[in-house]
């Protein structure tokens, strides 16, 4: 099941949605191979390029969230690390082409998509919250 990114997935920061969408091309580049023409090897790689960039993207997510001063950043960094613990077990076991397929599927759906559905735009409706614009200053001063 291949996974679109669209607008729904935004968090109107360009990095970070940067980072979202080419999670999500490198989860359906897995995706799209054969499995009865893919080796394990290149499967492998791509999900070991998968856990590597999802691990950078975290690290600049958390250096966001602590800019500015999102509440909930300890339950973030919580949620990234039970991702990252399910990747290295699922990079450690030995598994054939369709259930590593399976396993990136999963992540796709689950670890991604709705972590940034359920979490993730809670920072954006966060960082709203708290955000000052000139339209709300001249209100305030009328």
């Amino acid at each position: 099941m291949i996974i679109e990114w669209d607008e729904r997935f935004s968090l109107h920061h360009a990095l970070l949605d940067a980072q979202h969408q080419e999670l999500f091309k490198l989860a359906n580049a897995a995706q799209r191979l054969d499995p009865n023409n893919a080796n394990k090897a290149e499967l492998g790689r791509l999900f070991k390029e998968f856990y590597d960039y999802m691990a950078k993207h975290f690290k600049e997510e958390e250096a966001y969230m602590q800019s500015i001063d999102y509440p909930l950043l300890e339950k973030h960094k919580k949620f990234h690390e039970s991702i990252i613990e399910g990747m290295t077990k699922i990079l450690k076991e030995k598994k054939g082409v369709v259930e590593l397929q399976k396993s990136i599927q999963m992540i796709a759906k689950k670890w991604l998509a709705e972590h940034i559905l359920e979490n993730d735009l809670q920072i954006e409706k966060w960082r709203k919250s708290i955000t000052v614009t000139d339209e709300d200053l001249q209100g305030s001063l009328s």
